[in-house]
């Protein structure tokens, strides 16, 4: 038998599916989650519209709903000890384009491992690519918040890859239609763009590819090899561990649990975590403005925090951020004129709408100290 005759995309669609019901589902589950995250976020919006045409592209205005709905919020793990969430963010999208390159990706790959492998075997290792994907995001702090089902996918192909180049001749012969050039051109096409955008979740792809083909490797082993792959393999997951739970070099693990004790209003908490993060990027414009924001939210030291956005302006000075960011501390030192000015600013030059600026300019009027 050749493998253009074991290739599934020459059967009905319909047969595909209950060969492969495992990915399908999978797949369904994300449209699920995602239209209820949708829906959500414009149930509490003021303008559901809005929110219906912003999630095409992003749901920046829906971090909220989002975290609601199991997201990786990084600084929840960190300090409230949510590590659940490594579980359920891979069925979360940010937009209709993120969802359905993914669930178009996730077929790609799962069928194919799901008639190679079956479908318990599949769902592991699609497990242990989202997971591999969360601790690599979390190890390399990476963002704030991290949704979708790349990881995973990304877990699917490395043992696809694996197993096409070093499976048995059986499972090689499963995998004949896959072109392990193709695949590896893909991956590398990937990555390159992930290197480039900066949206994209470049720590999570490579701890998802690296986590789906070691446990390949390992199931691919018999006897003694097999034991030692799957014990070197626990063994390193388990430090991969420890480095996620406190990635305590990377300058954006102190600036998101900063923001994470000023969300639950403990600044004696937050502001020692923003300066740890200047200190370990002291020339970073980004991470100087992540301070100086969070100053302002706390409402401590502003001066200093102009000082530091001045910095971050001088080396962007139409970055919408770091307008807002200077306009909101205008209107905490009481100066409404100034930051509302600051504010119209960073949403004019918005490529799209902008949710904490439109709330800003909102309550600006009211933020400057209160009076006794």
């Amino acid at each position: 038998m050749t493998g253009t005759e074991l290739d599934p995309r020459r059967e009905p669609w319909r047969t595909r599916v209950r060969a492969a019901w495992l990915t399908a589902s999978i797949g369904v589950i994300c449209v699920l989650a995602f239209v209820g995250t949708v829906a959500g976020c414009a149930w509490t919006s003021t303008s559901p519209g809005r929110t219906a045409i912003e999630s095409l592209y992003g749901l920046s205005s829906c971090r909220a709903t989002m975290e609601a709905a199991g997201a990786l919020a990084v600084g929840r793990v960190w300090v409230d000890g949510e590590w659940w969430r490594i579980a359920t963010t891979g069925f979360l999208h940010g937009s209709w384009l993120h969802l359905i390159l993914n669930v178009w990706s996730l077929w790609s790959v799962g069928e194919w491992a799901e008639r190679t492998w079956g479908a318990a075997r599949t769902g592991a290792l699609f497990a242990a690519g989202c997971l591999g994907g969360a601790l690599g995001s979390l190890a390399w702090a990476e963002a704030p918040v991290v949704v979708g089902a790349s990881a995973g996918i990304l877990g699917l192909a490395g043992a696809l890859l694996v197993a096409r180049l070093f499976g048995d001749p059986a499972t090689r012969e499963k995998l004949a239609a896959v072109s392990p050039i193709g695949l590896g051109v893909t991956l590398a096409v990937l990555f390159a763009i992930g290197a480039i955008v900066p949206v994209i979740a470049q720590a999570g792809h490579v701890g998802g590819l690296i986590a789906g083909a070691c446990a390949a490797w390992a199931g691919m082993q018999r006897g003694f090899l097999r034991g030692a792959s799957t014990l070197v393999f626990a063994v390193a997951t388990n430090e991969v561990v420890h480095i996620a739970a406190r990635p305590d070099a990377r300058a954006h693990y102190h600036e998101f649990v900063g923001f994470r004790w000023i969300d639950l209003d403990n600044q004696a908490e937050a502001l020692p975590h923003l300066e740890r993060a200047l200190e370990l990027a002291p020339g970073d414009p980004a991470v100087s403005n992540a301070v100086a924001y969070g100053l302002a939210l706390a409402g401590q030291d502003l001066d200093r925090a102009d000082v530091l956005v001045d910095a971050a302006l001088a080396d962007e000075p139409d970055n919408v951020n770091y307008l807002d960011t200077k306009g909101w501390i205008a209107c905490r030192r009481g100066d409404a004129a100034a930051g509302l000015a600051l504010l119209e600013r960073a949403r004019d030059g918005a490529e799209i709408p902008v949710q904490e600026i439109e709330d800003h300019l909102v309550d600006c009027p009211a933020a400057g100290p209160s009076t006794p």
